[in-house]
């Protein structure tokens, strides 16, 4: 096993995922090649409207993080104890993702829709007290989901499905989750392999864009090997979660990572693509035959996130416990 720097994750410019780019087929046969090895992959050259909704999130989120914990503009939208899940999020709060381990940061979460009652479908948004913080970290959704849209249509059609299958399958983001990221700087004396940012694991929907401003995220490749993403928060990492795993019956597999705290705080923003709620996620027949039958249990996104989450905040609430 290696660890290997930001430089050796491949980068697919964002305008060839435009279909009437030229680079068109280049970038599909290079997002393909990337999928499979390492599992991963980044977009840089960005539109000048999402790098300057980046640099304004950054702004907004510091604002808000740099608040004392007992500050009423998050306490009116803290969600500890509450079985709402969009709001702030204290310290040590963070599912614990492997047993034994405590995460270390603070977030933001919210999802699409705008509904003002909480019901069993969606869970009502909560947004801090802070001028134009609604509406820029709205933009930045909108920006985010733009390019996933255009990712997600670029790998079907690496993979010989229909070009919008992927997407139409996201596209009603009920399930869709961004989260807003603070994971502070730690003494180094203080760093150990329980206490860290978050523990490895995979995420549980289609994929995930991710940004940060700082070193921290590593992402385990096919290969075995660890890879330091990218702390350009210009550039957007792209990694598979658990659906697409499933939908590929494995041949495409959900990308393990986790973020180690250092002697600097750390921003990142992170938008997670859910398969829309009516959706029963299974392996495709395209990926199916005698000497490759189903590896995987139908199930839909709902139900999986349920599961998962359950687990770890049992390892959360253990710790907690002393157990």
């Amino acid at each position: 096993m290696k660890y290997l720097d930001s430089e050796n994750i491949p980068c697919i410019n964002l305008s060839h995922l435009q279909e009437d780019s030229p680079e068109y087929n280049t970038a599909v046969l290079k997002i393909k090649s990337s999928c499979l090895n390492p599992g991963f992959f980044c977009l840089e050259n960005l539109t000048p409207d999402m790098e300057k909704m980046i640099d304004v999130t950054a702004s907004h989120m510091e604002y808000l993080f740099s608040m004392e914990e007992d500050n009423p503009i998050k306490q009116d939208i803290n969600v500890t104890g509450k079985s709402n899940t969009y709001g702030w999020m204290p310290m040590f709060q963070e599912p614990a993702y492997e047993p034994g381990t405590i995460a270390h940061l603070e977030s933001f979460d919210f999802g699409r829709s705008e509904k003002e009652i909480e019901s069993k479908n969606f869970t009502k948004n909560q947004w801090p007290n802070i001028t134009d913080f609604r509406k820029d970290i709205r933009s930045i959704w909108s920006e985010y989901t733009n390019v996933g849209m255009l990712t997600l249509k670029a790998i079907a059609k690496s993979l010989n499905l229909p070009v919008d299958f992927l997407a139409e399958s996201c596209k009603s983001q009920d399930l869709s989750t961004m989260r807003l990221l603070n994971y502070p700087a730690v003494d180094p004396s203080a760093i150990d392999k329980n206490n860290v940012g978050i523990s490895a694991h995979t995420d549980f929907e289609c994929i995930t864009l991710i940004s940060q401003t700082a070193p921290g995220l590593e992402l385990l490749g096919t290969n075995g090997d660890w890879y330091k993403a990218s702390s350009d928060n210009k550039k957007i990492i792209v990694i598979i979660g658990k659906m697409l795993e499933t939908w590929t019956n494995g041949l495409i597999q959900a990308t393990k990572h986790r973020v180690h705290n250092r002697e600097w705080q750390r921003y990142s923003v992170v938008l997670f693509f859910g398969v829309n709620d009516e959706i029963i996620i299974k392996p495709l027949q395209e990926f199916l035959n005698k000497d490759q039958p189903s590896k995987y249990n139908a199930i839909s996104q709902r139900e999986h996130i349920k599961n998962e989450l359950s687990m770890a905040e049992k390892n959360r609430d253990d710790i907690s416990k002393g157990s």
